[in-house]
């Protein structure tokens, strides 16, 4: 994350808040050079909201990630869990095919979780 995605985040933290109290920010980190100013500057950007920081030493995003939802539904086995994307909309329709690989991969990977839900929330790029 950085400084200028940060009212991206912003956004999808505020619906996320709107929707639950149990509000996890999940960071999935593959640079340990870059956590200590995440950290930081998430007291800025994240408020009260608990920010979970997942290690990826081989730079995958998908493992850390479908491993932490496990370990969440195995917490909380009857319950809907949310997954909140925040998605960058392009100014232009082009543009949309060089962004939001990743939320397009994480949506494909949850289709067919019973009790997981995935939304996106669109911050729209000028």
């Amino acid at each position: 994350m950085n400084r200028e995605e940060g009212p991206a985040y912003g956004a999808a933290l505020r619906y996320a808040e709107s929707i639950s109290t149990d509000v996890r920010a999940v960071y999935v980190n593959d640079n340990t050079e870059q956590i200590s100013a995440l950290k930081n500057d998430w007291q800025t950007w994240g408020g009260s909201t608990r920010l979970v920081v997942l290690e990826s030493p081989f730079r995958s995003l998908m493992e850390p990630l479908l491993e932490y939802i496990d370990q969440v539904e195995r917490e909380r086995s009857n319950a809907y869990i949310t997954v909140v994307l925040p998605e960058f909309v392009p100014a232009e329709w082009w543009h949309h095919l060089l962004h939001n690989q990743r939320a397009l991969l994480i949506k494909g990977a949850l289709l067919f979780r019973p009790n997981v839900v995935v939304t996106s929330v669109p911050f729209h790029l000028r």
